[in-house]
């Protein structure tokens, strides 16, 4: 995996070791967790690794395999794996690896399933032939055998029994020349370890945590099908928006016959184009200044309302809402909006007319950002459309509104 030059302000991202096959070219590098105060997924826990190893790779790093020949072996924790979520790379890219400690009930093999079914292929890592991991076999691209735990003698016999899968054979933490000539002449395909490479460390830039929850929370509300337990799992996960949602949906704002004291119940109550629109709305505000978020949420809702006024092809308002809203992310969040836009789970089209104002979406946020810097410099307005005045002007009195009501 290529880098570019780290600088003194780059983060420790992961680490890579790299795999090799038996003419001991590279075949693949394994990614783990690192970070800048050298602490290893045995430190911080498996489930904060796993979702800072994806985020950093996806938003720090992907960009330098893009090119490679060969995947990168990730190791994912029981609940990323059955969250529903998927990587937002490209399958071929990349080998998910499952670890022995992952116990492999219905939910496992389920989740397992449907990655595969998305192009994902699995490694069974430190595979120690258990037979309640059987329903995974059909499943899995790579077997990975732990030398230092598991005999050649085992190691055979069970590739062997397994032979009618297609299945290549990794052997792992080799760490001489002897070992590596036992499996070498056994018939193993790759081989990792010491003795061929140490893992090096990565550097990179980071997106902050406060990024990377509002590339979590605007992935799930503006999924193209959205799944209202999953939006209610991720913004109860957040206290303060939680809180507050329930606060607003509770004023007379939302005139509630009864007090709603679940987010499940503020959920159904507001509906989802109400909670995308509150639920960004105080994200936007907890994570940066009244003034910033004021002008991005003005040229979400702007777009949103112009939407239905193009008529070249029909646009859909939620999407200029958050197209409008995406392409302010870099003043939002002081992040550079290409790495940012790569870290969102959304459709392509949106990201393109966030970041470079293309297509009917792009046209319409260019049209209100270029209306926007008229009104900030009070210029020629009276030569302006006065429809788009007046949208303008009825988005910037919605968002002030707004406003008011979560002080």
């Amino acid at each position: 995996m290529n880098q570019p030059p780290a600088s003194d302000t780059d983060n420790v991202l992961l680490a890579a070791q790299p795999i090799f096959d038996r003419s001991q070219t590279t075949a693949g590098v394994e990614l783990l967790y690192r970070n800048d105060k050298g602490q290893t997924a045995f430190d911080i826990g498996e489930h904060q690794a796993t979702n800072e190893l994806l985020f950093n790779f996806c938003t720090g790093v992907s960009e330098h395999i893009q090119d490679s020949r060969y995947p990168a072996f990730i190791n994912v924790s029981r609940s990323f794996l059955c969250s529903g979520s998927f990587l937002p790379i490209d399958p071929t890219r990349v080998v998910v690896e499952l670890v022995e400690r992952i116990t492999p009930d219905a939910m496992v093999v389920s989740a397992a399933q449907r990655w595969h079914q998305k192009g994902f292929r699995f490694a069974l890592d430190d595979f120690e032939f258990q037979p309640e991991w059987d329903p995974l076999l059909k499943l899995a691209s790579y077997i990975k055998v732990d030398v230092e735990k598991t005999s050649l003698e085992r190691a055979l016999s069970k590739r062997r029994a397994l032979a009618r899968y297609d299945i290549k054979w990794l052997a792992e933490k080799v760490e001489t020349a002897e070992m590596y000539q036992q499996f070498y002449d056994a018939g193993f395909d790759l081989f990792q370890g010491y003795y061929f490479a140490r893992p090096v460390i990565v550097r990179g830039k980071k997106l902050s945590p406060t990024a990377m929850n509002i590339a979590r929370l605007i992935g799930v509300l503006f999924a193209p099908e959205p799944d209202m337990d999953r939006i209610t799992e991720v913004l109860s996960s957040d206290p303060m928006l939680s809180v507050s949602l329930i606060r607003i949906v509770n004023s007379p704002l939302f005139k509630t016959r009864y007090e709603v004291r679940s987010m499940k119940e503020v959920v159904m109550r507001m509906g989802l184009v109400a909670v995308r629109r509150w639920a960004v709305l105080i994200a936007s505000l907890q994570s940066s200044s009244p003034e910033r978020a004021r002008l991005v949420l003005v040229r979400a809702q702007a777009s949103a309302a112009l939407a239905e006024y193009y008529r070249n092809e029909p646009l859909d308002a939620g999407s200029a809402f958050l197209a409008g809203l995406l392409s302010g992310a870099d003043v939002l969040l002081d992040v550079e909006l290409s790495r940012f836009l790569e870290s969102v789970d959304i459709s392509e089209d949106i990201k393109a007319a966030a970041r470079s104002r293309a297509g009917g979406l792009g046209k319409v946020v260019e049209v209100i950002e270029k209306l926007e810097r008229r009104v900030a410099m009070k210029r020629d307005l009276a030569r302006v459309n006065k429809t788009l005045v007046r949208l303008y002007s009825e988005s910037t009195h919605n968002v002030q509104a707004l406003f008011s009501h979560i002080k």
